[in-house]
């Protein structure tokens, strides 16, 4: 089997960013209950910078893998029978939600959405990291199917 140099990059790109994603998340969590110690909002914030240009790299590359880049547009049509297709449509949304979850660590606002037994507070950027976190895990599920 030799894949497209494309698809390298691709799958390379996007499983780095996912894999930032899921290490900023954790330590997060860790430190929400106090396994490790919390990082500054900056480090959760460039951090998810960082995930971000990697995830978009990726969804740059899976465009040159199509015959004919001019019709990326269309590339979002095949989405039953091309795991490509489900990756450009599904990789957004998780995109948006890295990039709420920098943005939360950045600006500062992260509200308490809920208060746990023990005075654990969970705030907006926990949520977010949590939805990311499911997104990733039903999109490989969806591709080993």
């Amino acid at each position: 089997m030799k894949p497209a140099f494309s698809v390298i990059f691709l799958t390379t790109l996007i499983g780095a960013g996912q894999g930032l994603f899921l290490a900023l998340f954790t330590h997060q969590s860790y430190a929400v209950f106090g396994l490790l110690p919390l990082q500054s909002d900056l480090f959760y914030g460039y951090g998810s910078a960082l995930a971000l240009s990697l995830l978009v790299g990726g969804l740059i590359a899976s465009f040159f893998h199509l015959g004919r880049p001019e019709r990326a547009w269309r590339s979002a049509t095949q989405w039953r029978t091309s795991w490509l297709s489900r990756e450009v449509i599904v990789l957004p949304a998780f995109m948006g939600v890295v990039f709420l979850f920098g943005i939360s660590h950045l600006t500062g606002y992260r509200p308490e959405i809920l208060t746990l037994r023990g005075g654990l507070i969970i705030d907006l950027s926990f949520v977010l990291g949590a939805v990311g976190t499911m997104q990733i895990g039903r999109a490989s599920c969806r591709e080993r199917v």
